[in-house]
């Protein structure tokens, strides 16, 4: 064959393919607009939402113009808005207040779309959505969280499953908490006592959940099996899977001191009490499986399978925060504070502080975890503060006078207005309350040492005094004793006027008539007067 008839033949065909290929792409892309999403689309929850529709088209015959039509299940209109559109994806969104959303009932809506292109072609799409309670099916129709982070007021949870609320971004800042559905308390409300990731009814004033978390966190609330989780709204890097603390404590095993990762591969146990003696191990989890990490010397870095940590006899029985890195296997044992207050201030309606942290009144230490306080009372209620503010307050345990609880503690009350002796010993988890009704005892005073000669309480705010006047004898003694009773008694050992418990009996001035005070001021200490009349 010639090879000029070839070569022409071939360029023809060339032309021919690529004249084809032009007319094919003009056809491809001149079409009628299409309606590419609608929203809403099934159902929406009644309350503000907007509507919006994508729509699309080709090159050659760009949108021009769309409307979207809101009608009711009788099919009347309720709103209509017509946008000019351009190009080849453009959209119509109508805000909730352009229709007031708001006020739309529960039912069946249907949502019309009309849209035109350049050439004239239109289409048209017909869907219908419900406006519902709620999305999904829940025991409860609002859930709220309330706690020492929000003052107890209410956050609201969004229901984004089958009976699975759910709150973002919140930051517990290691305080109490509950779940609650209503705003004002007037129904059921949730708490979990012992953080096992298990809510228990609390309506009526039962325990908060107190395990410690901060940071912010997302947390899930099942209103069905009352499981929640709290988790880390920040995502870190980690070598592991999780990290515990299994030791003599929890028996080796279990979940209730779970470390938290608080950023990349720095981990965090917020509060542990421990003691010299006792023997644990960092675990991946919390029956040993993967990874663990002991040491042999406790110099601050963990071995990977390595023995029991034991703590040596310098450390003292407290409340500890621990660190773990799971990069370099560093850790920290930081003191938090001891099991017994290091001081102590009593607050409520029945003290001159009032409920007022701010101005609570405060004890006088007598020991390791022991304090007392001599306090004028009214009848109402008190607390005990470690702090002057409300972290850690004490009260007295449900059920139980006399006995010292944390959580859940009730106030304790007072029922008769007097001067009151309050002691608190929180190695024993005991306190008293004792009315005090003081008077003067001894050979010098009118019952010699066989009865008392009772004082009036004169009144004060803080510091607290004593009176009576009475007639002495030229020789003798005496001392300043509690409600008829040796138990508590003061004299003075120095005779320079400052009162010691059991101290030494005062010697009279001489026989005359006496006016004789006794101050008591928890804070500056405890004195007396004695003047000639």
């Amino acid at each position: 064959m010639n090879k000029l008839y070839i070569i022409t033949a071939f360029i023809s065909l060339v032309a021919f393919s690529s004249c084809q290929d032009k007319l094919d792409v003009d056809a491809l892309t001149d079409f009628p607009p299409s309606i590419l999403s609608v929203s809403p689309k099934t159902s929406v929850k009644i309350g503000e939402f907007k509507i919006k529709v994508a729509l699309g088209d080709g090159a050659s015959s760009p949108l021009a113009s769309g409307t979207v039509t809101l009608k009711d299940a009788d099919g009347n209109e309720l709103f209509s808005k017509t946008e000019t559109l351009t190009g080849v994806l453009d959209s119509i969104i109508a805000e909730a207040v352009d229709f007031d959303a708001a006020s739309l009932d529960y039912g069946t809506y249907t949502l019309v779309v009309n849209a035109t292109d350049t050439h004239d072609q239109t289409t048209e799409s017909i869907t219908t959505f419900d406006i519902v309670d709620q999305l999904y099916p829940a025991n409860n129709s609002a859930m709220f969280i309330a706690g020492e982070f929000n003052g107890w007021g209410a956050g609201e949870l969004v229901l984004i499953a089958a009976n699975t609320w759910e709150i973002k971004n919140v930051d517990l800042n290691g305080g109490k908490f509950k779940f609650k559905n209503t705003t004002d308390w007037s129904d059921a409300d949730w708490g979990d006592s012992d953080c096992d990731g298990l809510m228990a009814v609390t309506t009526g004033g039962g325990p908060d959940t107190n395990c410690g978390y901060s940071g912010p966190v997302n947390i899930q609330f099942n209103d069905e099996t009352l499981k929640y989780t709290v988790k880390s709204a920040v995502t870190f890097k980690s070598n592991l899977a999780g990290l515990f603390l299994l030791g003599n404590i929890n028996e080796f095993q279990g979940t209730q001191y779970a470390f938290k990762l608080i950023s990349d591969h720095n981990w965090e146990l917020t509060e542990v009490r421990l003691k010299s003696g006792d023997a644990f191990k960092f675990a991946e989890s919390p029956e040993f499986e993967g990874e663990n990490y002991g040491d042999s010397n406790f110099d601050g870095k963990a071995e990977a399978f390595g023995p029991n940590i034991v703590l040596p006899n310098t450390v003292a029985d407290a409340f500890y925060k621990i660190t773990f890195n799971d990069v370099n296997l560093r850790y920290e044992l930081i003191l938090v504070r001891y099991p017994y207050p290091d001081q102590l201030y009593l607050v409520g309606g029945a003290s001159s502080a009032g409920w007022n942290p701010g101005s609570s009144i405060p004890f006088v230490k007598t020991g390791d975890g022991k304090f007392e306080i001599y306090a004028y009372l009214t009848a109402d209620g008190f607390k005990f503060l470690q702090v002057q503010d409300w972290a850690g307050d004490w009260g007295m345990k449900p059920g139980n006078s006399g006995v010292l609880e944390q959580e859940g503690e009730d106030n304790v009350s007072v029922a008769t207005a007097g001067f009151y002796r309050i002691q608190c010993d929180f190695i024993a988890k005991t306190y008293s309350v004792q009315l005090m009704n003081w008077g003067i005892i001894g050979d010098a005073t009118p019952g010699g040492w066989g009865s008392d000669t009772d004082m009036i309480f004169s009144g004060g705010s803080g510091t607290y005094t004593w009176s009576i006047d009475v007639d002495l004898a030229a020789t003798g003694k005496f001392k300043f004793r509690a409600n008829d009773g040796w138990d508590v008694n003061f004299g003075d050992n120095g005779g320079d006027t400052t009162l010691e418990y059991g101290g030494s009996d005062i010697p009279t001035p001489g026989a005359g008539n006496y006016h004789i005070e006794m101050i008591l001021n928890p804070v500056s200490g405890f004195k007396y007067t004695i003047t000639l009349n």
